[in-house]
């Protein structure tokens, strides 16, 4: 991470090559979502959806069920899979596409010319946008604020008191924090390791007989790609929105999560009864 272009006000010198990776990764999202939009509007509510409408019919699905076995309170929490599913999809596609490896279609950086066009750059490929840390730390200010709302909601006057009742007052403010950074390094140092790996291997294959190393690259490199990049994404994936739902739902009122799973058992109680 250049924290000197954190200060900068010229926005192409502060674009690196992991925004063009998280601009390529949302604008996949968005055409995907468009796509399922205009394609289930041709479907009759009777007919079973096909192909692509199908794939994002179980996406839903599987994200519901999963927000409402983990969170509970559908009070809170019944249309939450509209910011999860896209951000589990935007964290797994964000190490897929830095697996596969764009190439930067337009320089970044200073160079002898000017900073619009550095043939440095020119052509390398795109990393993972994870591998930066600022983008990390802003998924984990995402998770920080609406933590803070799930307590504004449940808490109501309750909460703004911790500020005027606690010594030192801003105490609560610096810790309600700890979540924004323990998710966002932890996510930039599995990625930022994974990267690292990868280039010391690549490295060393383009060091071996002057470059002919990399000809063994097609039969080693798939694996270490599919562990380091599919397997490392999910997992990270998996890791960061599971400790997401559960650090926003563990503000729900306790009294609501009990009388939910109550009624839950009750209903299954009621099945089995009927089945019998």
């Amino acid at each position: 991470m250049d924290f000197g272009r954190l200060l900068n006000s010229d926005f192409i010198k502060m674009i690196s090559p992991q925004f063009i990776t998280s601009m390529i990764v949302m604008l996949g999202i968005i055409v995907f979502s468009f796509v399922v939009y205009f394609k289930q509007k041709k479907y009759s509510p009777l007919d079973k959806p096909r192909g692509i409408v199908n794939i994002a019919e179980y996406i839903v699905e599987f994200g519901d069920s999963k927000i409402s076995e983990l969170m509970g309170c559908p009070k809170y929490f019944s249309n939450f899979a509209a910011y999860i599913i896209p951000l589990a999809l935007y964290i797994f596609l964000g190490f897929f596409v830095g697996m596969i490896g764009f190439p930067i279609f337009f320089a970044l950086g200073p160079s002898a010319d000017g900073y619009l066009l550095n043939e440095k750059t020119m052509w390398t490929p795109l990393p993972a946008p994870f591998t930066n840390l600022a983008f990390t730390l802003v998924l984990g200010f995402l998770t920080v604020v609406l933590i803070e709302v799930t307590k504004i909601r449940t808490q109501r006057f309750a909460y703004w008191k911790q500020f005027v009742f606690t010594f030192p007052p801003l105490l609560p403010l610096m810790t309600n924090f700890v979540p924004m950074l323990s998710l966002g390094i932890r996510l930039f140092g599995n990625a930022f390791a994974g990267f690292c790996i990868m280039t010391l291997l690549y490295n060393a294959l383009n060091g071996i007989a002057g470059g002919f190393g990399l000809i063994a690259s097609p039969v080693i490199m798939p694996f270490m790609h599919a562990y380091f990049d599919l397997f490392s994404g999910f997992i990270q994936t998996l890791v960061f929105v599971m400790i997401t739902m559960m650090d926003i739902a563990q503000e729900a009122p306790v009294e609501e999560a009990q009388h939910e799973v109550a009624k839950a058992i009750t209903l299954k109680a009621s099945v089995q009864e009927a089945n019998q």
